[in-house]
């Protein structure tokens, strides 16, 4: 990815916006396009910081990239690749600064003991989510070398083909920060058998839940107000350097030839709201929308380095997301309408746009989950899910 080709997809259609408002009169929607765009020239020039007010710009900008609809020299960039070229540019607006945060996935005892809040549960899944699931897997699995495979936060998918993989691979690893319901899972979902194959890791794919957790709590403790617990809070999310090169998968440094990452993307900041929110509570606090904003810019950051993480350090990668949701109201005739627009849940429309150039697709698949929303009657969620096998 360079950073230069994607400044220059920047500039070139930055002038050119500045062209045709020029010549058509300039409508105030153009006009915050054209602000947006010279913000995004300062972010690249390392002239200012990346702020989640430029986050839907650039998700516009970069779909717009991908579409075809420019000229070739604009180049077709994705948001996972304009991401890469931000990240270079706040490294290099950092590099006198002192390091705040670490990618540290290994955790003692006491680090797991506090942050079992950061596994993910399993949500509602159907008979044809688990159908396709497994045979998109499965196909997978059957083109890379049977030696090792290393399931992500495996405790956020439990509809995984877990027999049949055991039986393809040599050796198995289960990653997650909980290692008693990892033990269940394997219990439940693998026969006796197969089970020797099974290794259980304790690792927190984001790198970093327990440093959190811990700054958070501190932050907030000592603060004597909301507005003081906010702006510590805030200065706290703003110092993330962390960067993709530095993301895990793993303890072991060998390469495995297959790494799965099953539900887990769109889900991968809970823990970090939650853990914020329950602090704020405990002190009768509340959330503002600045807050809720750079909290979004976080998991959008974590997201991206655990997709790159999985294209950098495994042979092989499998990666199932859901990428929309949508409430369905059901109507007196039994028909299902949508409630509201959908939701895209990982900041663009299609899986595919997360993925750096250096990643090379060999096979993507769609379907559709539909789940009961708890507390509402006669409303189902149709979340669609993504998979791409890389």
């Amino acid at each position: 990815m360079s950073r230069l080709g994607f400044q220059k997809s920047v500039r070139l259609f930055h002038k050119f916006s500045e062209e045709t408002a020029r010549r058509r009169g300039g409508a105030p929607s153009a006009r915050d396009g054209i602000a947006h765009l010279a913000a995004l020239t300062a972010v690249l020039k390392a002239e200012r910081s990346f702020t989640p007010d430029l986050l839907e710009p650039l998700a516009a900008f970069t779909n717009l990239l991908q579409s075809g609809q420019l000229p070739p020299e604009f180049g077709d960039y994705s948001f996972g690749d304009a991401l890469l070229a931000i990240e270079e540019s706040q490294a290099e607006r950092r590099q006198k600064d002192p390091q705040h945060w670490e990618f540290e996935g290994e955790l003692t005892n006491e680090a797991a003991a506090e942050i079992t809040r950061f596994a993910l549960s399993a949500r509602p899944s159907s008979s044809e989510h688990r159908q396709q699931l497994s045979r998109f897997v499965l196909s997978s699995a059957s083109q890379v070398e049977p030696g090792s495979l290393l399931v992500v936060g495996a405790l956020a998918e439990p509809s995984l083909p877990w027999s049949a993989l055991c039986e393809r691979f040599a050796r198995v690893t289960l990653s997650d920060v909980d290692l008693p319901r990892l033990e269940e899972l394997v219990r439940e979902h693998v026969p006796e058998p197969l089970r020797a194959r099974v290794q259980l890791e304790r690792y927190d794919l984001t790198g970093c839940a327990a440093t959190f957790q811990r700054a958070v709590k501190s932050r907030v403790e000592e603060a004597p107000s909301a507005a003081h617990a906010e702006q510590a809070l805030v200065e706290l999310l703003q110092s993330y350097d962390v960067t993709s090169g530095s993301a895990g998968l793993s303890a072991a440094s060998e390469k495995p030839d297959l790494a799965v990452s099953a539900m887990v993307l769109s889900r991968v900041g809970e823990g970090f709201r939650a853990c914020v929110m329950e602090s704020l509570a405990s002190k009768g606090f509340g959330a503002t929308s600045s807050l809720e904003a750079e909290l979004e810019l976080l998991s959008v950051w974590l997201v991206q380095h655990h997709v790159h993480a999985l294209v950098r350090r495994a042979k092989a990668a499998l990666l199932v997301s859901a990428v929309s949701e949508v409430e369905l109201q059901r109507g007196p005739n039994g028909q299902k309408s949508a409630v509201g627009e959908p939701k895209d849940l990982l900041g663009v429309e299609r899986l595919v746009e997360r993925l750096p150039e250096l990643a090379e697709p060999r096979a993507e698949q769609s379907w559709e989950l539909e789940s009961d929303v708890l507390g509402k009657e006669k409303r189902t969620l149709l979340t669609l899910v993504e998979a791409m096998f890389i």
